[in-house]
């Protein structure tokens, strides 16, 4: 097994000091305040076996799955997807494959891989909104396909792919004993609406999730994987070697983070509602550069115009405006680069004041 180094995590781990950060993943950190705590919340210990009961309880209900479909991760959506593909390829051959979208989030192109599967490509074209195409899914799988993965909403675009693609992924999948992997951490962003989890487009699909990217509560690290009993099981064998039991302290307040999971929603929204009028409001008089504007999520992938390379925009942004916005490279597209939105408003304005101001430094008008 060989573990690739993550080109994206690095630069997202290295990254300056800005006054205007456009570049975080997820929306502005949750204030502790929202989850109520109290003092008997400062626990140092939880009775667990295969994690903690009332969590997987409050997750299975939020979700309309069995207790035996949940498995909760202190680490994350990165190591609930770990878990997961770990525990779909056991006992697979080295020569299984795995399909993988593309552009994708880099980690779950290189797990695969490190886990010593060749990866063939699912194509999401700019030019066609980033729909999944079937015809080029299905003739992808083969007998040799145990895996497919995907995002939904896709990071980095933002594209939704809709329940009845989904649906037939997880069919044709299924034709040849395989499963459906989906990373579902930005559908949690929808605005003004409660969509079901992809866990339900059929029964061979897994799926994986958190609290970070919609909700602000990265330090949390509180990740799950939904799906079939047996792979679920398999995963917690797995843990049983990386990490055997969670952080108490993080699962006792990812628990009250589920109860009040309503009010978090509402002030998340608060800040993504406004703010996507915002980013509308500025490709509709930004018009050097293209981007599908998604229907929720926190992030948009811009097209640059030609001539103008996303790392020199990056770099440019950043020492003469203070501002950063992640280039498109760590995410297979060297003319695009990826903005969060997700935070307060007048943070959002300026820095994409300072995006036009770059444009105009660096290239012509047009």
């Amino acid at each position: 097994m060989k573990t690739p180094e993550l080109s994206y995590i690095a630069w997202a781990k290295a990254m300056p000091a800005v006054a205007v950060n456009l570049a975080r993943s997820g929306i502005d950190y949750c204030p502790p305040s929202l989850l109520r705590l109290g003092p008997a919340d400062l626990v140092t210990q939880l009775p667990v076996q295969y994690g903690f009961a009332p969590l997987r309880d409050a997750i299975a209900a939020r979700y309309r799955v069995g207790e035996d479909q949940v498995f909760t991760v202190s680490g994350g959506t990165s190591l609930a997807n770990w878990l997961a593909c770990a525990a779909a390829l056991h006992g697979c051959p080295p020569r299984t494959e795995v399909i993988v979208e593309r552009p994708t989030y880099e980690p779950l192109l290189q797990i695969p891989r490190m886990l010593g599967h060749p990866v063939r490509r699912l194509e999401r074209r700019f030019g066609d909104r980033y729909v999944i195409d079937l015809d080029r899914f299905r003739r992808l799988v083969s007998r040799r396909t145990r895996l497919a993965i995907v995002t939904n909403l896709h990071n980095p675009s933002g594209a939704r792919i809709d329940a009845g693609t989904l649906g037939e992924m997880a069919s044709i999948m299924a034709r040849v004993g395989g499963l459906l992997l989906v990373d579902e951490v930005y559908l949690e962003c929808l605005f003004d609406q409660r969509t079901a989890s992809c866990v339900h487009a059929g029964p061979n699909v897994i799926t994986t999730n958190s609290l970070t990217k919609a909700y602000g509560l990265d330090g949390l690290r509180a990740g799950w994987m939904l799906g079939p009993p047996a792979v679920i099981r398999r995963a917690m064998l797995i843990h049983d070697l990386l990490g055997n039991n969670g952080v108490a302290p993080g699962e006792q307040l990812t628990l009250r983070a589920f109860e009040r999971l309503d009010a978090i929603h509402a002030r998340a929204q608060s800040l993504l509602v406004p703010n996507l009028a915002r980013v509308r409001r500025f490709f509709a008089r930004e018009r050097r550069v293209q981007a599908l504007l998604p229907e929720g999520g926190n992030v948009v992938f811009p097209r640059l115009p030609a001539g103008i390379a996303s790392d020199a925009l990056a770099a440019h942004l950043v020492r003469e405006y203070s501002t950063l916005v992640v280039p498109g490279r760590f995410f297979e597209s060297p003319r695009h680069i990826r903005f969060s939105f997700g935070m307060r408003g007048a943070q959002l304005s300026q820095g994409l004041r300072n995006l036009s101001r770059g444009l105009d430094d660096l290239g012509p008008q047009q």
